[in-house]
C-alpha cells in the first residue's frame, strides 16, 4: 500500500470517526430530552461574523445535541482536504560555469 493510499485511509477513517462522535452527541443529547431531563444546564452565547446563537435556561439534552451537530456540520462542511506538498516546492537548478585557470584556485567553491 503506498503512502497515498495511506493518506486517503487515515483521512477517510478520522472523518468517519468525526461524524460517529457527533452522531453519537446528537443521539445523547436527544435521549436526554425524551427521557424529560429540565434542569437549567446554563446559558451558552456565540458569534460568528453576522449571525448570533443564544440559548438561555436550555436543558442539558439541548447542549449535548448542539454540540453533536455543530461536530457533524463541521466535518461535512470541510470535506476532504489533499494536499501534494512536493508540487509546491520549486525545483531550481543553477549551473554555474567557471573558466579554470592552471595557475589561479577558483574564488568560488563550483558547488
Amino acid at each position: 500500500m503506498g503512502i497515498e493510499s495511506q493518506i486517503i485511509v487515515a483521512l477517510t477513517s478520522y472523518k468517519l470517526a468525526s461524524l460517529f462522535v457527533g452522531s453519537v452527541f446528537a443521539y445523547m443529547g436527544y435521549r436526554l430530552f425524551m427521557a424529560g431531563v429540565w434542569g437549567d444546564a446554563g446559558d451558552v452565547e456565540a458569534q460568528f461574523q453576522d449571525n448570533k446563537l443564544v440559548v438561555k435556561r436550555a436543558a442539558p439534552g439541548t447542549f449535548f445535541a448542539l454540540f453533536g451537530a455543530i461536530v457533524i456540520s463541521v466535518t461535512i462542511f470541510k470535506g476532504l482536504q489533499l494536499k501534494d506538498n512536493e508540487s509546491s516546492i520549486s525545483k531550481e537548478s543553477t549551473i554555474e560555469i567557471i573558466e579554470e585557470k592552471s595557475d589561479e584556485l577558483p574564488k568560488k567553491l563550483p558547488f
